[in-house]
């Protein structure tokens, strides 16, 4: 064997270990072995295996193993001895005994124990010799949090935002010494593409605020406008939970003043009507919390506050209507409102806040305002959008309610791809639950139900449902619930809105090789056409008739005609004395009779006019314009 090519490592495994040589090899070479570590007493002048907490055999894991076997030379004959390393055993979990109970996490394999990092992980804190926890030097923490935070790894980065959460709460001037730096952190990793990271991040900087309070103030511009957009977000409902929820406590705990400058510049120009209506509400919530008094002798307060609570009133969306006609009661109630408004905002900004008063009052007051509307758009955890609901509040069990049916209707296994077929065939009997809750709550509180759009569009998504045995179900529940809730079809605004995705789940089954759901959604859409008003039902049909593939156009095509001719009717019964609606019943009647003939116009009319007016419908219909009778001229024809 050529010794010149083994290395110092391998030559100190081939001595003959014996009692004489441990003690050099150790002071030659670094241990591989925990077992080979001499027993040093802890810093604190106690042995690990001294407290009480530990495991009972733990002195027997820290105890050198006899060296009887070491004295014996590896040779040739050893073959499962030889060239063999001893792996470092990873230790269990130990919890120190100390004033704070500090949990400390064992080191990774293969990798030496740092007393020192062990000591920063530990919520900043050092022991002392009486047991009192105190500081460790400025900033040590933080930077080690920060650091994580930095990491590549997603695990480092949640640890590193979990330390920055307890160090809010356990060492709060560590942390506003470094204020700047953890919300730039924060704020960067709200943005991360790793869901279970950004969710992290919008927990702590609600912490965050609620601990630090009014210290958090100067970083309060950039928070407010990562928080508002994530409350946006449409992609995913547990983001916008949580970035609600952090802006509740900023709402709650930052300065008033500056979080109401923040949350008006950060939502109230969005694009996104649930930004908006967010921005409206904690707005509200705000003034509510400042005080209308308080409010309106500030002269900076009220000049920028009563242009944007206007343009609230004037905004498209009747959530952020209610809200900012709200702000305006509240603040009208003060005696000093008048003279306060006068002398700081513009003489058309005041004329714009009376007239908006005074249509309220005519209204009925404070209790026009729709008091559901306004409760149900502080809860946007899971709404893309909040609707209009019912003229009261729900009481608390039937939201609760409400808020189970939406979840069983919407119980779906799409987390894990692995998962995925075990958790759809799992899930479906609990959607069909949902349908039978959602029949049984359509019948005994149907307004209640259709204050809740989210539930209705969850309850129509089950109609086109992946599962058969569900899609079926869903259509049944359908026929049954229609008579009930065909009235709040044809006039709740927020449930018309929602007639496109319900003609077009029905739609999708009309080139279905299945013959129970294709006759089950052609029974579905007649009977739609019969129940709900014709006027709010035709743009649905158009938009659907539009998009339909070719097994899925003849049957919409008669669909569409069928809610055509109502109106026709009742164009008829209203009169045609002006000439300009003549001339546009008549072109409207014309085009039905191309489309479906004249004799099946006349057929129906039959059955829903009275002689009289079937013969001005016939009339019309045989009205011949004058490039008829000019195309009809022999002299003329090879001309034209």
């Amino acid at each position: 064997m050529d010794t010149n090519k083994i290395s110092k490592g391998t030559m100190n495994m081939l001595k003959a270990r014996s009692e004489g040589n441990l003690s050099d090899e150790r002071e030659n070479s670094p241990p591989i072995n925990y077992d080979d570590v001499p027993i040093r007493p802890a810093k604190n002048g106690k042995y690990l295996d001294d407290y009480p907490l530990s495991p009972p055999d733990r002195g027997s894991l820290l105890v050198k193993k006899s060296t009887s076997h070491h004295s014996l030379p590896i040779t040739s004959t050893h073959v499962s001895l030889k060239n063999t390393q001893s792996v470092p055993t990873k230790k269990p979990h130990c919890f120190l005994k100390s004033s704070s109970s500090c949990k400390v996490k064992p080191a990774a394999p293969n990798k030496p124990v740092s007393r020192e990092v062990t000591k920063t992980q530990m919520n900043g804190a050092s022991k002392t010799g009486n047991g009192i926890t105190s500081n460790n030097s400025t900033g040590g923490s933080v930077q080690l949090a920060l650091k994580k935070i930095d990491s590549e790894d997603w695990n480092d980065k949640v640890d590193g935002i979990h330390m920055i959460a307890n160090l809010s709460s356990s060492n709060p001037k560590q942390v506003t010494d470094h204020m700047h730096e953890i919300v730039v952190a924060l704020l960067n990793e709200c943005k991360n593409l790793r869901s279970s990271v950004s969710r992290v991040a919008l927990w702590c900087t609600g912490v965050l605020t609620e601990n630090v309070k009014g210290k958090m103030d100067t970083e309060l511009d950039k928070l407010c406008a990562i928080l508002m957009h994530k409350a946006g977000d449409v992609s995913n409902a547990f983001i916008r939970e949580d970035a609600h929820e952090a802006l509740e406590k900023v709402v709650k705990y930052a300065s008033a003043g500056k979080a109401l400058s923040g949350i008006i510049s950060a939502g109230s120009k969005s694009k996104n009507n649930t930004i908006r209506a967010s921005c409206a509400s904690f707005v509200c919530n705000l003034v509510g919390r400042m005080g209308s008094e308080a409010v309106l002798n500030s002269a900076d307060q009220v000049a920028k506050l009563i242009p944007q609570v206007i343009a609230f009133c004037k905004d498209p969306n009747p959530v952020v209507r209610q809200h900012g006609k709200q702000i305006l009661l509240n603040l009208s109630q003060e005696s000093c409102f008048d003279r306060m408004l006068k002398k700081h905002v513009s003489d058309a900004d005041y004329r714009t806040v009376k007239g908006i008063l005074s249509e309220i009052e005519k209204k009925g007051g404070i209790d026009s305002l729709d008091s559901t509307s306004i409760s149900l758009s502080s809860s946007l955890s899971r709404n893309g959008s909040v609707k209009k609901a019912v003229p009261r509040k729900l009481p608390d069990n039937v939201q609760l309610d409400l808020d189970e049916i939406r979840t069983d209707l919407t119980a779906a296994g799409l987390v894990f791809p692995f998962f995925q077929y075990y958790l759809i065939s799992t899930n479906w009997e609990r959607r069909l639950g949902g349908l039978k809750r959602f029949d049984e709550m359509c019948v005994n509180s149907s307004r209640a139900v259709a204050s809740d759009t989210k539930l209705i569009e969850a309850f129509m998504a089950r109609l086109n449902d992946i599962n058969s045995k569900v899609s079926l179900e869903g259509m049944d529940t359908y026929l049954v619930t229609l008579p009930i809730m065909s009235k709040l079809f044809s006039t709740e605004a927020h449930l018309k809105a929602v007639l496109n995705q319900l003609i077009l789940a029905l739609m999708s089954h009309l080139s279905s090789k299945s013959d129970d759901h294709k006759h089950l959604a052609q029974t579905c859409l007649q009977e739609t056409v019969k129940q709900i008003e014709p006027a709010c039902l035709s743009p649905a049909l158009a938009a659907a008739t539009k998009k339909a593939n070719v097994k899925q156009k003849p049957f919409m095509l008669n669909i569409f005609n069928l809610v055509a001719l109502p109106i026709l009717w009742d164009s008829i019964r209203c009169g045609v004395a002006d000439p300009e609606s003549k001339k546009a019943v008549t072109d409207f009647a014309k085009g039905l009779v191309k489309l479906m003939g004249e004799r099946v116009i006349m057929d129906h009319a039959a059955m829903e006019l009275d002689p009289p007016r079937r013969k001005i419908l016939e009339s019309l219909i045989r009205i011949q314009e004058p490039v008829v009778l000019i195309d009809r001229l022999p002299s003329f024809h090879g001309f034209l």
